[in-house]
């Protein structure tokens, strides 16, 4: 067992422990309470922090020089500017170049049914694509 292994092992074993230990002893329940009363003793200081800020006369308000959606809109632009120029080029394609493969004449499509294992191939037909251009027509019918 690799040191992989082993860390997933004592993970395993101690999230195993630490749940029993939380939902299953005295102490886990002690905890629990514990994590519960600091909650909302927290809840309560930000109440009254809320409460004290509500109660205070209201600030003037200071404009910024930039709207926040100006420094977004410059921050998008370079970032794409930065990601095209660093995008790698892609290549031309090259044309097909592929060895057509010979099929003898007369040879009619064999019929299979059912499950079976079919060991001499052979190409009925064949086909090059790709190697004339589509031309458009400009969207006349």
């Amino acid at each position: 067992m690799g040191l992989s292994g082993r860390a997933r092992r004592l993970h395993y074993v101690y999230s195993w422990r630490l749940r029993y230990w939380w939902l299953d002893t005295r102490q886990g329940e002690i905890a629990r309470r514990i994590v519960m009363y600091a909650f909302a003793l927290i809840a309560v200081v930000q109440a009254l922090r809320m409460a004290n800020a509500a109660a205070q006369p209201p600030q003037p308000v200071v404009e910024a020089i930039w709207p926040w959606w100006v420094i977004q809109l410059i921050i998008m632009l370079v970032s794409a500017a930065i990601s095209y120029a660093l995008a790698p080029k892609p290549e031309a394609p090259k044309p097909q170049e592929i060895d057509a493969p010979t099929t003898e004449d007369g040879l009619s499509a064999k019929h299979h049914f059912g499950t079976v294992w079919v060991g001499d191939e052979f190409l009925l037909a064949w086909k090059m694509t790709g190697t004339e251009a589509i031309k458009s027509d400009g969207g006349k019918k």
